[in-house]
Order: structure tokens, then sequence, then C-alpha cells
């Protein structure tokens, strides 16, 4: 019984001893006198014990909003590599005080720390164009631009139009054959417009890219490409198309992922036709030089202005890789795609595509480049053509080569052809299109 008496006693004044500890911590933590914590950080910080300084100020947060203590918590912050924490301090420091330039100086040193470089050169750029600040603020803010500048870069913008003069072999993608056969109607003559036609064409392109980087991993892009087609003859396929983006990308590591939201009209005749529209997430993944592997999921809708029986939503789910050997650039990409028709009068539209592109590019020369494509899809209609009273099911093959002379760095030569090829288990949608053209380009 003595044994746990003695127990008990020890066990009382230990816990008294850890109470008076934490009351009096906790009184001090109270009590303390504002000019004392500024004067116990200050001592602190010059005795270079941040992470004590750190610690203080912290159990002090009703002293959040003082100017004098927000100044030392920044510091005391940054020294300790508690990047977000000084932001919000010194921007409370210039919120109350904006000619406190040695505080707007800290800020711009905490921006660059947590990679908000637009917001670093904002602040340099008003600590160099204050009249009130001295050369040694105006010296280090210069410094601490320059350093911002170049890991942020710079915005670009590049720009190109092309002219061409082509032939197409088949404008509207007609079938060859003069005749084919419909369930319950028998042999049908096909008009003129079923039929393949060709004619020449004068083709203007535009392309342009506006990239602007946001810090030093992220960047903002806006890219626009326009193409105008005018025919000799067959002017009911004059054609104006454009595709524009714009897109967020994010670099990490050797992985650069992006999101990219997307438009793509297209006007026949001069009328509104159709428009498609695109959100893609992708990533660009390069574990060595030579090597880089691709992926991207897509959702969009296409509206068509004159036939709602094509309106559709669409999945797509592409996959690939690239290598470099020497001069040569190869690329694999497999896609597959699925549509689905808005209206089920337009189901017998709905298909799914799987298709397979290779690239292979050269540079043959200094001045002559040699760009090759190939492609192929299969294509599976999902419920049968009310007219023709099964499904389809098509093979398209796509051939594409191009000769390109670089006259100058600006100025190029290049001639084009392109070969398609469909069949199908419906004559009607079977056709060969051969279409070349020579253009001259100039990028500025």
């Amino acid at each position: 019984m003595g044994l746990n008496s003695s127990m008990s006693k020890r066990l009382f004044q230990f816990s008294l001893i850890i109470y008076l500890m934490f009351s009096s911590t906790l009184s001090y933590s109270k009590t303390i006198n504002y000019d004392e914590l500024v004067n116990d950080v200050k001592r602190l910080i010059a005795a270079q014990k941040f992470q004590q300084a750190y610690t203080l100020s912290n159990q002090h947060v009703e002293f959040l909003g003082e100017p004098e203590f927000d100044f030392l918590l920044g510091i005391v912050a940054l020294k300790t590599d508690h990047a977000d924490p000084a932001v919000f301090a010194f921007e409370r420091v210039v919120e109350a005080n904006p000619n406190w330039l040695e505080a707007r100086l800290y800020l711009t040193r905490a921006y660059i720390a947590i990679n908000n470089l637009p917001a670093a050169i904002t602040q340099a750029n008003l600590l160099i164009n204050a009249d009130s600040a001295s050369n040694s603020i105006k010296t280090s803010a210069k410094n601490l631009l320059s350093a911002a500048n170049n890991d942020l870069g710079t915005a670009t913008v590049k720009q190109s139009i092309e002219l061409a003069l082509g032939v197409d072999g088949n404008v509207n993608a007609g079938t060859s054959e003069d005749t084919i056969v419909i369930p319950q109607l028998g042999e049908v003559l096909l008009s003129s417009e079923s039929k393949s036609s060709d004619d020449n064409y004068i083709l203007l392109k535009y392309n342009g890219q506006y990239s602007a980087p946001l810090t030093k991993n992220s960047a903002f892009s806006v890219n626009a490409h326009t193409q105008w087609y005018k025919f000799s003859e067959l002017d009911q396929y004059d054609r104006l198309s454009s595709r524009i983006n714009a897109s967020y990308q994010y670099k990490k590591f050797n992985t650069l992922w992006y999101t990219k939201i997307g438009i793509t009209p297209l006007f026949l005749d001069g009328d509104f036709y159709r428009n498609e529209s695109t959100l893609t997430f992708g990533a660009h993944y390069q574990p060595s030089q030579p090597y880089s592997l691709f992926s991207s999921v897509s959702y969009g809708a296409l509206n068509n202005v004159f036939d709602e029986k094509l309106d559709n939503t669409f999945y797509s789910v592409s996959a690939g890789g690239s290598y470099v050997s020497g001069a040569w650039f190869h690329s694999l990409n497999l896609n597959g795609t699925s549509e689905n028709a808005d209206l089920s009068s337009g189901d017998y539209n709905s298909r799914d595509i799987l298709a397979l592109y290779y690239q292979a590019n050269t540079q043959l020369s200094s001045q002559w480049q040699l760009l090759s494509l190939i492609g192929y899809q299969s294509i599976n209609y999902k419920t049968e053509h009310p007219l023709f009273l099964q499904q389809r099911d098509d093979n398209l093959m796509m051939l594409s080569g191009s000769v390109r002379y670089l006259v100058n760095q600006d100025l190029a030569l290049k001639l084009t052809a392109n070969y398609q090829t469909k069949n199908s288990n419906i004559a009607l949608f079977e056709y060969d299109r051969l279409d070349a053209n020579l253009s001259i380009s100039y990028a500025f």
C-alpha cells in the first residue's frame, strides 16, 4: 500500500509539472506584449535562428495583419523554405503599405520562390520605375527581373501563309460507277453529282501560333489554321475551313501535360455548313532523347446546319510514339473514335473508326526535305443504312508525300501529292482520289 501511495504521489507531481509547463506557455502566448514579440523575432533573425523565429511567429497568429509582424514573418518563412506563407505575409504588407519598397522587393523574391514568375516580373518593374526607390533596391529588382525573365522566357508569335495551285481528281469523293443496285428499286443510274468529278483549284492557307509562358514550367498557346479552296468550275465545292484551339501546357520532369479546347467551322460555297467542337486532355512523355511517347483523350460534338441527322457526339482515344534516327523522324499513332448520332433518325451515321498512321520525315540536305504519311482507317457503321438495308463497312487507305525546298529560312516551295482509296460493301461509297499541288509559303 505504501508503494502504491508513493507511485500515486510521483504521478501527481509529474502531472503538475506538465500542467505548469503548459500553463506557462499558454500564459506567455496570451500575455506577451507585441513590441516584445517583435524584438524577440528580430533577435532570433540577427542570430540566424530562423526556424525558432518562424516557430515563435506562428504561435501568435493574432498579430497577422500588423505590417511589421507580417514583414518579419515573411522573412523567416522565406529563410525556412515556407514560400507560400511568405507570399501571403508580404502581400498583406504591401496592401497595407504600398510604399514599403523593401517589403515589395521581398515579395518579388517570394513570387520567384513559388514559381509565379509573371507576378514577380510585375513587382520588379514597379520597383524599377518607382521614383522613391533607392539605387540598391532598383539594382536588386533588376537582378530579380532578369532571373524571372530567363526562367519564364518570352511570348512568341509565329505565322505563315501558303499559296498553292493544284488539281483534285475527285472533288466530291464520288464513285466511278455509272449505276448502283438499290434493294427494292433495282439498278439505278447515278447522277453527275454522285459520280467522281475532277477540277483545278487555288488554295490559300494561313497558320498562326501565339505562345506565352505562364511560369517556368507552364504556358498558354493559341493556334489558328485556315484554308480556302477555290475551284475553277465546280464552285459548289468551294470551301473555307478553320481550326482554332487554345491550350494550356504544364511540364513536369520528362512529361508535358496539356488540355486543349478547339473549334473547326466549315463554310461550303459561302454558307456556314457545320462546326466541330472538341475538348482534349493529353500527355507527351520523353524517356530519353531519341524516343517519345504520347497519348490523348478527346470528347467533342459536330453540328451540321443543313442536315441534323449528321449531328453527333464523339469520343476519341489516341496513343503513339516517335523516334529520331539521324536525319529521319518516325512517328506511329493509333486512334480509336466512336461517333454517336444525336437523333435516332440519324443512327445509320453512327460509326466506330479505328485508324493507324505512320509518318516519316527526313532532311535530305540543308535545303531539301521529304515528308510522307501512310494511314489506314477501318470504319464500321452501327446500324443498317435505310436505303441499302445493310450496315456499311468501309476501309480507307491514305498516302501522302511532299518534297519541300527551302529557299531561305522564311520562303519555301513544296510539291505535294495525296492519294486516297476507299473500299466499301456498298458501291456508292467507294472511290479513288488523287490530289496534287505546287505551293509557295512564307513564314513571318
